[in-house]
């Protein structure tokens, strides 16, 4: 009897879970759901729900507070990226982005919830891969963390199990080949933007170049995220999803002005996408940046993933606080660093890493140091060995506007045989010449239509933006490859009135 009444009460409790809304307040910033009166503003803000109607965050945070966790809707946190655009346009400071990591975390502890949990997963899976190229590793960077916590290690199997069966499903999909008087279309970079305008166009029968100047397709999904977070194996299974479709992708072809130039002018292609990213590393501009054993981060990153050699010191400091620059501290751990240290200007609460991602560092080993910028890096023998860091008081003015102030008089210093700087990134244009118009060293673009200044040219993603957002990105490929065909619609059109 007892059995039979636990049944029916698990049951009731899978559907609806009365305590769901307590327990999730002991999360993260879960006690900050209490503010949320279903104004709409995150979900018109998130750059997903505009990819697939099911992912709604004011609609997951509802039935996340009334604790309904069967059904497919409430559990789409799990495809969020904490982009964190939806926390920032909350008018009550409600931190979406946050509340929805806690339910990550506590699908992860429930185990009697993982059934339909992932179930909903493998549904909500199939119809973002009716919308980007690569859902798989767009999910699997964006919910698999690893994990000392045996249980939670458990639930991030067999997460991986539904996604690896996904992308072995996803393969066996019909490809389409472009039709045999097809506009040509050019798309310098083959990050996520440029990738996803790519299997855009493709899938409007459209004939698609991609030059890449590195060895491998993939951009930052490639050699920006390390391989403990996303495996590679992954990524080139869908990127050979997206060649199979008849995208042409040339690697080790770097685009110079000359280059670019004879794109424009061969006639070959109709249109021209530019995707480059922001490859370029942001200076310090210290006394002592140039010596030997510093390293810029996204050359560290580059290297770690495509096995490179590369010397890492035994004493390594990270300067920059963001997730870029956790990410290098946790790879520098990996590479076999004794120590690693992590200083940024920001206090522990302005951080502009995600929380989590700050406390799986330090649990690796990671020592983080708040509230220092540095001075100078010093060394011997040309090479460095030592960097001081003066107290930074405040990084941004009343109207949080960056402007650090610094107290000079309290100083500290950390010995390195290797600094790796972590400050940003940001675009690099120098192939364009004066032919397209920048501003502030980005590609002017009219946010509806990607358009640049240059006729049947058009940019998106971080080389409009500056260092975004994965599924910002994905968005602005969308946009482009959308203004790209009524672009050639319209010159046909043209064409034929003429």
């Amino acid at each position: 009897m007892s059995s039979l009444t636990d049944s029916k009460t698990n049951e009731v409790f899978s559907r609806v879970d009365s305590g769901f809304k307590h327990r999730l307040a002991n999360f993260y910033s879960g006690d900050t759901l209490r503010f949320c009166y279903q104004c709409g503003t995150c979900t018109a803000a998130c750059c997903l729900s505009q990819l697939i109607s099911v992912y709604r965050p004011n609609k997951i945070l509802e039935l996340a507070s009334l604790g309904i966790r069967n059904i497919p809707q409430s559990n789409t946190y799990l495809l969020c990226s904490a982009c964190t655009q939806c926390t920032k346009s909350c008018p009550q400071g409600v931190n979406v982005h946050e509340v929805m990591y806690a339910l990550k975390e506590l699908a992860s502890e429930d185990e009697y919830a993982w059934d339909y949990i992932l179930s909903g997963l493998e549904e909500n899976l199939k119809a973002l891969s009716l919308e980007i190229p690569f859902p798989v590793s767009y999910t699997w960077v964006s919910l698999v963390a690893p994990s000392d916590d045996e249980k939670k290690n458990r639930f991030y199997e067999r997460v991986k199990d539904v996604l690896l069966r996904s992308l072995a499903n996803f393969k066996k999909e019909e490809k389409l080949s472009p039709k045999p008087d097809a506009d040509k279309v050019a798309i310098i970079g083959s990050g996520p933007a440029g990738l996803t305008a790519a299997w855009e166009l493709s899938r409007k029968g459209l004939s698609v170049t991609v030059f890449e100047p590195l060895p491998e397709a993939g951009g930052m999904f490639m050699v920006g995220i390390p391989f403990y977070r996303l495996p590679k194996d992954v990524v080139k299974a869908e990127i050979d999803n997206i060649k199979a479709m008849g995208v042409d992708i040339k690697t080790n072809t770097a685009v110079d002005k000359e280059f670019f130039k004879n794109l424009l002018d061969s006639g070959e292609y109709k249109s021209v996408f530019v995707a480059t990213g922001a490859p370029a590393n942001r200076n310090l501009r210290i006394e002592g940046e140039n010596l030997e054993g510093v390293v810029p981060v996204l050359d560290f990153l580059r290297k770690f993933n495509l096995n490179e050699p590369m010397k890492v010191g035994k004493k390594v400091v990270v300067i920059g606080g963001g997730n870029v620059g956790i990410d290098a501290a946790r790879t520098a751990i990996r590479c076999g660093a004794e120590s690693v240290q992590l200083f940024c200007l920001e206090s522990r609460e302005e951080m502009p890493s995600h929380e989590w991602e700050i406390q799986d560092a330090i649990r690796e080993g990671v020592v983080v140091n708040t509230s220092w910028g540095p001075k100078e890096i010093l060394g011997e023998d040309n090479k460095v060995s030592t960097v001081k860091f003066i107290r930074c008081k405040s990084v941004f003015d009343e109207n949080k506007r960056f402007k650090p102030v610094f107290d000079e008089s309290k100083t500290e210093t950390a010995e390195a045989d290797m600094v790796i700087i972590a400050i940003g990134q940001a675009p690099s244009t120098e192939f364009l010449g004066k032919m397209v118009a920048l501003e502030r060293g980005a590609v002017s673009v009219d946010p509806q239509t990607m358009k640049t200044s240059l006729e049947g040219v058009f940019a998106g993603g971080d080389t409009v933006s500056g260092t975004a957002s994965l599924v910002e990105a994905i968005a602005a490929g969308r946009v482009a490859s959308a203004s790209i065909i009524s672009y050639l619609e319209d010159s046909r059109k043209e064409g034929d009135a003429l």
